[in-house]
């Protein structure tokens, strides 16, 4: 069985590099699913659960970001990711509340910040709903 590499990096460092069957991630336009030798591109990403399969299958969940796909492998570039067996439910709670705050200030809301907030708010419902 053909396999691609996938590899999670967030400002901080390396969260993830294994060889994986398939990728799904959250795209910002919906989910996408990643196979071996897919089309090159850049997909812009929300919140959410980044899963593959394979030998080490397994959950990573991100906060936004992009993925550079390749036939031969997939690099997300995520703004914060965790495992989600490390995913903090307080702080994912804190996330929604500071969200709703958030959006009752804004006098303002273009589509970055709005593609913002729901980014955000895709990943705390992801860690609350775990």
């Amino acid at each position: 069985m053909a396999e691609l590499r996938l590899e999670i990096v967030t400002p901080t460092g390396r969260v993830l590099d294994v060889m994986a069957g398939e990728v799904r991630a959250p795209g910002a336009a919906g989910e996408l699913g990643i196979l071996p030798q897919h089309r090159p591109g850049l997909i812009k990403l929300s919140g959410g659960a980044v899963a593959w399969t394979g030998a080490a299958a397994g959950e990573v969940l991100i906060r936004g970001g992009i993925a550079e796909i390749r036939p031969d492998g997939v690099l997300i570039l995520a703004d914060q990711a965790v495992r989600r067996a490390d995913a903090d439910r307080a702080e994912a709670q804190a996330i929604l509340d500071a969200q709703a705050v958030a959006m009752a200030a804004e006098t303002y809301l273009d589509d970055d910040h709005i593609f913002g907030f729901a980014s955000s708010r895709a990943y705390a419902e992801t860690i609350l709903k775990g």
